[in-house]
């Protein structure tokens, strides 16, 4: 399973890469002609690899694809707990992976493993008997039983893959778990903040055209008391989202631009939110609060504009 393995993930590649982050093939066919030659069977863990498989199939021997698949529900709780990873990006990401391998797989013409992993958990032994058919190696009863008692559930992090029935523990040291969650959080800040700025600044003006158009039909006081009410129930969303404050003095309004007014200062301060929060985002050192403010931001904006378009509803119903 390769050479110089980390020591707990368990991960090493043949792929090489450019400081681009493109692959090195000369180097990388280098690699694999080297392991082809020392081993009969070899093979290796490295999840991002997945995205480069289709560059280098051409120089594998053999090649054969295990995949193992998760509930993605259990992905993101997982990521939560363990990288504080918002569920949301989570969720996204690991249907995004999915959905990438599944689209691979309906053309892959070499031979493929599909492998739950929840039921791993619960069958250790049948687990290990189908990777030995599916590989066609023989190991003996020592390495079997070895195999099988490496698979156990663990709360967090990796561990040894010849670690004794004794050691079979979390292993992977909290600095090492510490560095990596910061290094994702600032990669899926950096990622996620640019799109959710894009959906704001996309939205806010549609927003804003909204409630102009809304405003114009205000005629009569009964309307102008619902618009009152539409800016009460801003208010409240304002208070239960938590990242923006909205202070409104008025209660009713006595005329359309007055009501208005009061809804554009509404949203320049979810604006100014948004700003900031995606600058933090940008330069974040290892966290998701900019991030998460941005995206609360947005929802926001989004329950705004749901709030308008209910209250236009309401100014089109006949008039008592």
């Amino acid at each position: 399973m390769g050479t110089s393995l980390h020591p707990y993930k368990h991960e090493w590649s043949p792929i090489l890469r450019r400081p681009d982050g493109s692959v090195d093939l000369p180097a990388t066919q280098q690699t694999i002609e080297q392991m082809n030659t020392s081993y009969p069977w070899w093979g290796w863990k490295f999840p991002s690899d997945v995205f480069h498989l289709e560059a280098v199939m051409p120089l594998l021997r053999h090649p054969g694809f295990i995949v193992v698949t998760r509930d993605l529900t259990k992905i993101a709780l997982s990521s939560l707990a363990r990288q504080d990873v918002p569920f949301e990006i989570s969720l996204y990401e690991a249907a995004k992976v999915a959905r990438y391998i599944a689209d691979r797989m309906r053309f892959w013409p070499f031979p493929t493993l599909v492998v739950p992993f929840a039921e791993t958990l619960q069958r250790p032994n049948a687990l290990v008997e189908m990777l030995c058919a599916f590989l066609q190696i023989d190991p003996d009863e020592e390495k079997r039983k070895q195999a099988a008692d490496f698979v156990q559930p663990l709360t967090q992090g990796y561990r040894p893959f010849d670690a004794r029935p004794d050691q079979l523990h979390d292993f992977s040291p909290a600095q090492d778990n510490l560095m990596d969650s910061q290094l994702l959080a600032v990669d899926f800040s950096t990622r996620y903040s640019k799109e959710y700025l894009q959906h704001f600044e996309r939205l806010l003006p549609q927003a804003k055209a909204e409630t102009n158009q809304l405003a114009v039909r205000i005629k009569s006081a009964q309307q102008l008391q619902i618009a009152s009410e539409i800016l009460n129930e801003l208010r409240d969303l304002f208070a239960s989202c938590g990242v923006v404050q909205l202070r409104i003095d008025k209660a009713e309004f006595i005329a359309a631009k007055e009501w208005r007014v009061a809804v554009d200062k509404a949203l320049d301060r979810i604006a100014v939110v948004a700003q900031k929060a995606s600058q933090e985002a940008r330069h974040s050192t290892g966290n998701y609060d900019g991030v998460n403010r941005l995206y609360c931001a947005l929802l926001l904006l989004i329950r705004v504009r749901t709030a308008l378009a209910a209250g236009a509803h309401r100014l089109t119903l006949p008039q008592a």
